[in-house]
């Protein structure tokens, strides 16, 4: 799993691991279960680690989050892996995370950006719009016709 889409989808659960989160200003309205982060926003779980300048979160009435939201410079590293994008937003009931304004991805030598990055955890399933980037593919070898 790429390293911004298990950032946010660690803030989105509940914490297997101590979630660490320091920002300049913290903003907490408990009437609309909404929590906005601004300044120079570091969140941290284990190894990886998330910088942007606003995280807002906001929390459904079963206090479990339903949205998280980064914007202002995201970056996420993990190990080799890092991600950025100008916006970052995950909506739990659609179990759906979309980084926007250039994002880009990178492990290693392999890097992969385009003009939307939407990813659905639960199938599996990425969509790349503008894709462009290098990878590392497996070979690929086709079956030689009989005869």
């Amino acid at each position: 799993m790429h390293p911004v889409f298990a950032l946010l989808l660690a803030l989105a659960a509940p914490p297997a691991e101590t979630l660490d989160i320091r920002a300049a200003r913290l903003e907490l309205d408990q009437a609309t279960g909404q929590v906005r982060f601004t300044g120079e926003v570091v969140a941290r779980q284990g190894d990886l680690e998330l910088r942007c300048a606003v995280l807002e979160a906001r929390y459904g009435k079963d206090g479990e989050v339903d949205g998280l939201s980064a914007s202002g410079g995201v970056t996420v590293t993990q190990g080799e892996l890092s991600a950025r994008a100008d916006a970052a937003r995950y909506q739990r009931g659609e179990d759906r995370l979309e980084l926007t304004g250039s994002p880009e991805v990178t492990r290693g030598k392999d890097r992969l950006s385009g003009a939307r990055i939407v990813y659905w955890p639960g199938q599996g399933r990425v969509v790349v719009e503008q894709a462009r980037g290098r990878i590392q593919a497996p070979r690929i070898t086709l079956p030689r016709p009989p005869g």
